[in-house]
């Protein structure tokens, strides 16, 4: 058994129904640097759990780097992401199919030549499904109920601002933490009535630069937004940002 004691022979905050076998940090200690990984928080884990989150988490350690604004951002890249593509040739050719420079919208008007990365946001969406999971046991001790659903997407400007109506729901369930410098900031909000609903926006490494597949809407210091909730909840929600 990994980490404390205290995490032994719980419910599993991801899947809600194997017993715990570790204790999982939310977010990887790799994400920060050394000297920023002490009182990261953790939760009940199985072995299954686990394992599918550390895949996760290799590719986007991997990758999030590329895009980040965060200082420590420089230093993954030229130290430890090269360590793991070193380690990883199969992600490495994979990194290296992704990457070109391609004419994106500039600040100004017009584009400009960048380098981009396409990231594979279903990745990245998996692993903050994780993320909001854990973070509603870590903060409020509870579970997700199984019935449940939930979705995570990076907002486009029209989601920001639904997004943003959402974080004004009434409760005294809300968190705004910052980690390690803000190489994570997160904030999120439950409903004290109706079980289940919680909103979050998680941003990584000061978040990515981020655009759409015709890299004619350009994000920067992005975060992805996660809602729990019934599916009649989920299903409205998902209309409301499709449309």
């Amino acid at each position: 058994m990994g980490g404390s004691k205290k995490f032994k022979g719980k419910l599993c905050v991801y899947c809600r129904s194997n017993q715990s076998t570790t204790a999982d940090h939310v977010f990887p200690r790799e994400l920060f640097q050394i000297e920023q990984r002490d009182q990261l928080p953790k939760v009940p884990s199985c072995a299954d759990c686990n394992n599918e989150k550390s895949k996760l988490e290799h590719y986007l350690l991997a990758v999030l780097p590329f895009g980040a604004t965060h200082s420590n951002s420089e230093k993954a890249l030229s130290v430890d992401t090269a360590k793991r593509l070193e380690k990883n040739q199969r992600l490495h050719k994979e990194l290296k199919r992704r990457f070109g420079y391609r004419q994106v919208s500039s600040e100004h008007e017009g584009t400009e030549e960048r380098l981009v990365v396409d990231l594979d946001y279903e990745v990245l969406h998996d692993f903050i499904g994780f993320i909001g999971r854990a973070l509603m046991w870590h903060h409020w001790g509870r579970y997700l109920p199984l019935e449940f659903k939930f979705t995570v997407f990076t907002p486009s400007s029209s989601g920001i601002e639904y997004i943003s109506r959402l974080f004004e729901m009434s409760s005294n369930y809300r968190v705004d933490v910052k980690l390690g410098d803000d190489t994570v900031r997160y904030k999120g909000v439950m409903s004290e009535i109706d079980e289940g609903l919680s909103i979050w926006a998680i941003q990584l490494l000061g978040g990515m630069t981020v655009s759409d597949e015709s890299l004619g809407y350009v994000f920067k210091n992005s975060f992805v937004a996660m809602v729990t909730g019934s599916s009649k909840a989920i299903e409205n929600l998902e209309h409301s940002t499709t449309t």
